[in-house]
């Protein structure tokens, strides 16, 4: 009898302790846990649907729509619904093309969004869709999704500066997730579509739905509209820009067919009275369009893999030797600091001396006697050598530092690179070794060290032409809303004045004037309508090739706009780069094509 109670004691306070326990973890869940599962017990019975934003709209300055958006369809993966992996996997990965571990990572990162659908691969054809519907009881899960694509209507044109979408890396989605960001989204990669993300994105919307065990739909919870992104208006003239890029292919495979290895360039068109980038031109291009629906691996190899860097934009990216339209620095430099006069004159004899050491000019039998407004138009090496020795490296660099070479303009564009402006403290950090005299010669004609983008040039021109003014280089002129309402009004910023006597910008202007007139360009700009400001360059590489180069301003007598044009390897810069520039300031000006002159084998 006593063990018998013993016993049912013994039961009794196991019992009552598997009850407490059982009620001690009911009050955990409640208290500590109840929001997390609350939240799946709701998730497990709805679905989201995302209504896709489409993203702004982009246009030119005339109101031209350049990249705007499309309808199309997506194969997507609820990843909560889909209970076979391992079979339906490999075969989604038949029917799409996508590599079944990419299949794999595309979910899992996106644990945190179970009912949300995870898009696979965008932009499907029929036969995709076809397929996946044939073929819908093997492939639990797996929905084709109605979403807008972003769509680049001139393909090519201005392709590094709009840029292009893409999947959002891992380590941007861990920055962005808690603003609603969804590890399968397409995000701005690069151009204005990265710079200006955060307008051009919009908000999504999307509708809930009460689904059954099944995944069937019972009833929907409640739905919310998706708002488009903001508008862009840009600067860029669409219609520049094409004549623009058009003449300088043209450009470029003529150089190559008569033996220049050129590998592409690149055109600026800028307003000198605000700024605003007119054109921006990067040969080769690429079409953006091979991003909007997810570009595949072959595709992403073929462009990096291009030796001529099609990704780049040689705009602002790539560096290069500002050659003889650098001389427009040493001039102002040497008139300023009386170093020279517009009254001396100069022997041109083909060869320069210092210290035993012989330096040429282009044209090694001289071109004699010669003013500074002279030794511009026809680009004189010796003269300017001789400038260079009165400088000195460092007071030579000091004036392009005022000028703003070896600096970033700060255009909105990722990458801009700054070049570099040497001086003899420079080459001591940089070489471990000291500056030789013959290289401050060097460097006053444009080579050495030196290093400039084409946009740098184009602000160069900007400054002659506006007697020291340069405006920061401005892509977007407005932000609207998506049906078409101010938003912001950017204005042009001034971004440096660089301060010359009068006198010293009237010579400078002078010299480049002659430079079509009369001198090395003047072969190209024969008959031109307009009277065109400009100065030529060819850059050697130590390569045993050329880059052309070809900057200037026009109207001379009322400036409108600045252009550089830089031909890669592409010879002399009165032979390449200077038709382009032609070309671009007919379009500009509405100005009748025709032949051109054959050009003279000059700097």
């Amino acid at each position: 009898m006593w063990d018998e109670r013993r016993r049912i004691g013994t039961l009794a306070i196991i019992c009552v302790g598997i009850i407490g326990i059982l009620l001690l973890r009911l009050v955990w869940m409640q208290l500590f846990q109840g929001v997390q599962y609350k939240k799946i017990a709701e998730q497990n019975r709805t679905r989201q649907i995302i209504d896709q934003a489409p993203r702004g709209t982009i246009y030119d300055r005339n109101g031209a729509v350049i990249v705007t958006n499309r309808p199309s369809f997506a194969v997507s993966i609820i990843p909560s619904e889909y209970t076979n992996p391992q079979e339906a996997t490999p075969l989604l990965s038949m029917i799409t093309g996508v590599p079944a571990e990419e299949i794999d990572r595309l979910i899992k990162g996106s644990e945190d969004f179970l009912y949300t659908p995870v898009r696979i691969k965008r932009d499907v054809d029929a036969a995709i869709i076809a397929k996946v519907e044939e073929r819908q009881y093997y492939l639990p899960g797996v929905i084709i999704e109605a979403i807008p694509v972003r769509q680049y209507v001139y393909k090519e044109l201005a392709a590094q500066v709009l840029g292009f979408v893409g999947l959002i890396s891992e380590e941007e989605y861990a920055r962005r997730k808690k603003q609603g960001v969804r590890a399968t989204d397409l995000v701005g990669k690069d151009g204005l579509e990265r710079e200006w993300e955060d307008a051009l994105r919009g908000k999504d919307g999307g509708l809930q739905l009460e689904v059954n065990a099944g995944g069937e739909e019972v009833r929907s919870l409640g739905d919310r509209a998706s708002h488009p992104g903001k508008g862009l208006v840009l600067t860029i003239d669409a219609n520049l820009q094409k004549a623009a890029e058009e003449a300088l292919n043209v450009q470029v495979e003529a150089s190559r067919r008569i033996g220049a290895p050129a590998k592409g360039g690149a055109v600026v068109v800028i307003d000198v009275k605000t700024g605003g980038v007119l054109v921006m031109a990067s040969n080769p291009a690429y079409d953006p369009n091979v991003f909007a629906g997810g570009i595949t691996s072959l595709e992403w190899n073929k462009l990096i893999s291009n030796p001529n860097t099609p990704l780049s934009n040689r705009a602002i990216q790539n560096t290069y030797p500002p050659a003889s339209v650098f001389k427009i620095v040493t001039a102002a430099a040497a008139l300023e600091m009386n170093l020279t006069t517009p009254q001396e004159i100069f022997d041109d004899r083909g060869v320069y001396v210092l210290n035993g050491w012989s330096f040429y000019g282009w044209d090694t039998k001289g071109l004699g006697k010669l003013t500074i407004t002279d030794a511009l138009a026809w680009s004189s090496d010796p003269v300017f050598y001789e400038l260079g020795r009165r400088l000195g490296a460092d007071n030579l660099a000091s004036y392009a530092l005022t000028f703003g070479l070896g600096q970033k303009s700060g255009i909105k564009l990722a990458g801009e690179e700054k070049g570099i402006v040497p001086t003899t403290e420079w080459k001591q950090a940089t070489y471990g070794e000291g500056w030789y005299p013959g290289e401050t010669l060097i460097a006053a004609i444009g080579q050495g060290y030196y290093l400039i983008t084409p946009l740098q040039q184009a602000l160069l021109a900007m400054a002659a032409a506006n007697s020291g003014i340069v405006y920061k280089p401005m892509l977007v002129d407005k932000v609207l809303t998506p049906e078409g309402n101010l938003v912001e009004d950017l204005q042009p910023e001034v971004l440096r004045t660089i301060y010359l006597r009068p006198e010293v910008w009237d010579t400078i202007r002078q010299g480049m004037i002659a430079v079509t007139a009369r001198g090395t360009g003047s072969a190209t700009f024969k008959g031109f309508p307009k009277t065109v400001a400009g100065k030529s360059g060819s850059a050697e590489t130590g390569r045993g090739t050329t880059h052309s180069w070809f900057a200037c301003y026009a109207p001379a007598e009322n400036p409108e706009i600045a252009v550089a044009v830089l031909v890669e390897d592409g010879g002399e810069g009165s032979m390449a780069a200077a038709p382009v520039t032609r070309r671009v300031l007919e379009s500009y000006f509405a100005i009748p094509k025709k032949p051109l002159p054959p050009a003279s084998k000059t700097d």
